[in-house]
């Protein structure tokens, strides 16, 4: 059950074990009320149950003080969903980690991402379902990150990707 994942606007992802750029990934299962069945060429936009802050655009990104942005938008007409995601820049911090679950899996998944101020990572063909998102920034080499070495998540999105 995998699904392709490439990085727009120049940003090359970090090899990680789950996901580079043009590699798979699975992820978790979400839990979320049900709702109506989108047309096939519906969008869809991710939004923060537990809240945070709206700083607009489109889809709406939302943060925390201190936290990376992030939003989410599925695209049924062009079968993608795509993560926006940025607000942090070097040298103090190396690269992005994104959390997030798949449908009809168990447990979060996670990749490395570049740092950068704007950034879109796209699920070409991605699972219909639930998905969940949060994103932090994190200084050092992806295998040296520690206690302190990262921001706080950003507030958790959902998104229901039908």
């Amino acid at each position: 059950m995998g699904r392709s994942f490439s990085v727009v606007a120049a940003a090359a992802a970090l090899l990680v074990p789950v996901v580079s750029a043009g590699g798979t990934a699975t992820a978790a299962q979400a839990r979320v009320p049900a709702s109506a069945p989108a047309s096939p060429c519906a969008y869809r936009d991710a939004y923060p149950p537990g809240g945070g802050t709206d700083l607009g655009g489109t889809p709406r990104r939302f943060t925390y003080a201190g936290t990376p942005y992030a939003g989410a938008r599925f695209d049924g007409c062009a079968d993608t969903l795509r993560l926006y995601y940025g607000g942090y820049s070097g040298p103090r911090y190396s690269y992005y980690e994104v959390r997030y679950t798949y449908p009809s899996q168990p447990g979060w998944y996670s990749w490395q991402l570049r740092i950068g101020e704007y950034r879109v990572a796209t699920v070409d063909a991605p699972a219909r379902g639930d998905w969940n998102f949060k994103v932090r920034a994190c200084a050092g080499a992806v295998d040296e990150a520690g206690p302190g070495s990262c921001t706080a998540w950003s507030p958790q999105l959902f998104l229901h990707a039908v």
